[in-house]
């Protein structure tokens, strides 16, 4: 008995020790000890160095790039109360440089800066307007002088020389967040700058800087969206900084900078422990960890100050407020809840997804399906003291904002009597998983998601475990919560269309500072000679995308397998669109709100939704996709329903007539909306004058006499024309083709295509100036030159030429306009390229400046067009980047055959990258500077401005060229 005892033991034993070795095998042996999660899609991995500082790690090895999200757990809750604005606010500084970086001479550089930091104190406790004029004055003479020790953009540069992406920042309430795409092989130089960056804070430039604060400011005074939230927030929190303070600061806070309070809170907030690094992408994690030791090991730690807040009182009854803007009406109901600390804050997105999630929530079947409202969605924000929950409706014609109001509130009620279908929560739950899966592909996304862990203190077993723990939680659960937050403890806020009067930053007298293009300081220098191993570029291989297939025998089938995830995407893809038929897409419009002769539109949505799956039908100007996405597992399915839609779909008048309606309320929006006018009615009018494509529509009288059963049948004969179908998923091709053989039955022979009306572009023979009034503080420009017809050859001159003069924070423009004279928020310049070989590439440049500055801005930026700075370090920075990206770039398999129809629409079966990569290791500036003055130099120009009509300068603009009002009537042509 004893023997067999001790042999049972040791077989457990050894069972034991097995399992233990087997489950050791499978996961990689790492150096250092990680906090990771079983079944974790992301296979994050966190470390945390001995000074607190966090490291989070994503591995996916797809291309050799890598997201960096630095973050730090500080906002504008954060900021002191006399001095709002002022983490933004540091933000931007963070990009000035150090003692090492951005400086010739920093030890005369200092003694400088020092004196303006005094002055601005001096200024900032200084009643006196002449007084506070007179040492403004000061200020910009010294700021001059410091300006000559200062290397302009240098980090900027010295990131865009490893081949970054997407450089950027940003703050909000309660993180700033600085972010970089970066070549996985360029990890340790991204590191040296990044730890020196963080080290110590250097207000270089700053007067010039604050001139861009009071430009993002006066921005946001004409942004209705910005001023809806701020009412909503100030109304929510009474106490807390989330409402009693904006991220951008209040107007008279930007006049009277502190730069010794910058200075305090960065050394308060920006401390190991109190900030990470997060990463997703090609990363060897110990390598990871060893270099983030080497950098940032040495950084000291301290206490940070703890945050504390006034708790909000309850609110007992609605509170209402009206923001009143030029921008189209709409309603907004938000609610107040607990942080995300909360025990019951995971079940909210559940809650919001129920209510909303674009397909089939009782927004979308109630109110929007059945049209309502005009549009409408929910969305909810967690954050770390307390979170919100938001709805948002459009009204249609002739609806008041209250009436809009009571429909959202009534899907409220509806939540809380627990009056809706049983199967909407495991099928929100299918959709949170499908998110995922389709989300995780992407680096960024993976980045958000743990900068969010991080700044919301959320355990990472947590994060990953969330959908897990919503699909456990109950249709009580659900009713339980609606009716513990949502009573009668709303505020509503009303966006109505009217002038308005928001006050703006009076700008300051800013006089030009010179730049010091030309020179570097020492550690540039130095970083410049780091080795970093170059990678050789991986161009497309189009032959991966099977082309050889038909389905039944007639229809080409292009198959792509996927070897990411569960989710599949199908497409009939018809080259025709609105262009060739107009009724097309009115057609497309009208099948969102069909039923078929067995199921309703709602019906339809919801049969798909608890399937997984979408489908949408898109008329794009020369080009319908029929599309069809979801999970894998319900693929046959999905095709079945998906065709019963395409042949059985019935028409519905009283649809029809709420569709046109609508119809007509949008055009009324649009003609509201600043960005719609400049955007596609002004641009499309500069290329192509009266007969624009944006007239190539139905009128309302029109719409009103279309017979609905034409519509039906459009969309009945739509893959009755010649198509081909597209297909990505994780079906082998055999099966993925005998599935669609089965169900995607057509005639015999296919119809020919519809020829596409043609839309001559015009020529712009001379300059002309196109204005459009809008109450606005700013004013906004567009200005573009039609180039000569696709020209393959040019290609690699114009990567360069936009990566050196007009895209990013390192260009000639943007240094030149933003940062030398603080002439606008914003200022670009690029050369386009054409989707079809028979039209033009266009020189487009932009301008977003206050309207006392537009005549000085739009000179400065023809001085550009004219005159193309030549500094050879700059280009060859510009010429190094642009290489480094190509050679880093890997195309998503889920991308690769859309990649490859553009270049077939070009001509081509192979990747440009392919000629434009060797073009430019071998150009030089002499031949950028030659391209410049052949295809750019001395153009004339379409100068297309929006602005208020009181305040823009008119004789100046008249100045510019042949001047023109333009009505909306002339642009719209409604």
């Amino acid at each position: 008995m004893k023997k067999t005892f001790t042999l049972l033991v040791l077989a457990i034993l050894l069972f034991q020790f097995s399992c233990k070795e087997k489950e050791e095998q499978s996961k990689p042996a790492y150096k250092y000890e990680y906090e990771s999660v079983e079944n974790d899609g992301l296979n994050t991995l966190i470390y945390t160095l001995d000074n607190g500082l966090k490291v989070y790690m994503s591995i996916n090895k797809d291309e050799p790039r890598i997201q960096t999200n630095i973050a730090v757990k500080t906002g504008s809750k954060q900021d002191p109360a006399d001095a709002t604005g002022l983490a933004h606010y540091l933000e931007h500084m963070l990009f000035k440089g150090t003692s090492k970086i951005a400086t010739v001479n920093w030890e005369e550089e200092k003694k400088v800066l020092q004196q303006i930091s005094d002055l601005y104190e001096k200024r900032r406790n200084t009643t006196d307007e002449t007084e506070r004029n007179a040492i403004y004055k000061q200020i910009d003479s010294l700021s001059n002088v410091a300006a000559k020790f200062a290397v302009p953009n240098e980090y900027d540069k010295m990131i865009s020389s490893l081949g970054a992406k997407g450089t950027n920042a940003y703050t909000s309430t309660e993180r700033t967040v600085y972010i970089n795409d970066i070549p996985s092989n360029e990890f340790e130089k991204w590191l040296t700058v990044e730890s020196e960056r963080f080290k110590e804070l250097v207000l270089r430039l700053f007067h010039t800087e604050l001139e861009t604060v009071y430009e993002e400011y006066n921005r946001s005074r004409d942004n209705d969206y910005w001023l809806a939230y701020e009412a909503m927030s100030a109304n929510l929190f009474k106490n807390h900084p989330y409402g009693t303070q904006t991220t951008i600061g209040t107007g008279e806070h930007l006049k009277n900078p502190s730069m010794v309070k910058i200075h305090e809170y960065f050394n308060e907030r920006y401390v190991p422990n109190n900030m990470a690094i997060i990463l997703a992408g090609d990363i060897d994690p110990d390598k990871t960890v060893d270099l983030i030791k080497k950098h940032f090991g040495e950084y000291k730690n301290k206490e940070v100050p703890e945050f504390t807040f006034t708790p909000e009182e309850e609110i007992t009854e609605p509170i209402e407020t009206t923001v009143v803007g030029p921008d189209a009406e709409w309603v907004s109901i938000g609610y107040r809840l607990p942080g995300v600390k909360n025990e019951d804050t995971y079940i909210l997105p559940l809650v919001s997804s129920l209510l909303y999630n674009y397909q089939a929530g009782l927004i979308d079947l109630n109110l929007v399906k059945d049209q309502k409202v005009l549009s409408a969605n929910a969305y909810d924000d967690v954050s770390y003291d307390y979170s919100t929950f938001q709805l948002s409706a459009n009204p249609r014609d002739g609806q008041t904002l209250e009436e809009a109001r009571d429909l959202l509130l009534s899907q409220i009620e509806k939540l809380k009597a627990g009056d809706f279908e049983d199967w909407m929560l495991p099928a929100a739950i299918k959709n949170f998983k499908l998110q995922d899966q389709q989300r995780n592909l992407y680096n960024n996304y993976r980045a958000y998601k743990m900068t969010n862990a991080f700044i919301l203190e959320q355990n990472w077993a947590d994060v990953v475990k969330e959908n897990d723990k919503m699909s456990k939680v109950t249709k009580q659960q659900i009713v339980d919560f609606a009716n513990k937050y949502f009573k009668n403890n709303y505020v509503v806020v009303y966006k109505k269309h009217g002038e308005t009067n928001n006050p703006k930053v009076e700008k300051p007298e800013i006089t030009k500072v010179d730049l010091n293009r030309d020179t570097a300081s020492v550690f540039a220098q130095e970083f410049e000679k780091m080795d970093a191993t170059r990678l050789e570029p991986i161009f497309d291989d189009y032959s991966k995308i099977n082309q050889s297939e038909k389905i039944n025998g007639k229809i080409p089938f292009y198959f792509m397998k996927n070897t990411k995830n569960e989710v599949f995407s199908l497409n009939y893809i018809l080259d025709m669109g609105s262009y060739s038929d107009k009724e097309i897409a009115l057609a497309v419009q009208y099948l969102e709100y069909l039923g078929t002769d067995k199921y309703s539109a709602n019906e339809l949505q919801v049969e798909l939704f608890k399937k997984g799956l979408s489908y949408s039908v898109y008329a794009a100007d020369e080009r319908v996709y029929v599309s069809l996405s979801g999970l894998e597992e319900s693929f046959e399915e999905g095709v079945e329903l998906f065709e019963h839609i395409l042949a059985n779909v019935q028409p519905n008048q009283e649809a029809y007539d709420n569709m046109v309606q609508g119809i007509y309320k949008e055009r009324q929006d649009n003609k509201l909306s600043k960005y719609y006018i400049l955007y596609r009615g002004m641009f499309n009018y500069g290329r192509y004058g009266e007969e624009s494509p944006m007239k190539h529509i139905f009128s309302n009288e029109e719409l009103k006499k279309i017979d609905v059963n034409n519509l039906v049948a459009k969309i009945k004969e739509l893959t009755s024309y010649e198509h081909y179908v597209y297909y990505y998923g994780k079906k082998e091709l055999a099966e993925a083709k005998t599935i669609l053989e089965k169900h995607h039955k057509t005639s015999e022979t296919l119809k020919p295509l519809i020829a596409a009306k043609e839309f001559p572009e015009l020529d712009i023979n001379k300059n002309q100036v196109f204005f459009v009034d809008y109450d606005m503080v700013q004013t906004e420009m567009l200005l573009f030159t039609k180039q000569k017809p696709y020209t393959e050859g040019d290609l690699p001159m114009i990567n360069l030429f936009n990566e050196y003069f007009g895209s990013g924070l390192s260009s000639i423009v943007f240094q030149e306009i933003r940062e030398a004279k603080a002439l606008a928020y914003s200022a670009y310049s690029f050369v386009t390229t054409p989707s079809k070989p028979d039209r033009s590439h266009y020189v487009q440049a932009y301008i977003g400046t206050q309207v006392d500055k537009q005549k000085e801005a739009t000179k400065a930026m023809l001085e550009l067009m004219n005159n193309m700075p030549e500094v050879n370090d700059q280009y060859e920075g510009a010429k190094l980047a642009a290489l480094k990206k190509i050679e880093t770039s890997r195309t998503k398999e889920s991308s690769l055959f859309w990649k490859f129809l553009s270049a077939k629409e070009l001509g081509r079966d192979y990747d440009i990258n392919t000629k434009v990569y060797p073009a430019i290791k071998e150009m030089q500036l002499s031949d950028l500077k030659t391209y410049f003055d052949n295809n750019i130099k001395g153009k004339n120009y379409a100068f297309l401005v929006i602005g208020n009509k009181k305040l823009v300068d008119k004789k100046a603009l008249s100045e510019q060229g042949e001047y023109k009002k333009l009505t909306l009537e002339e642009i719209f042509g409604y």
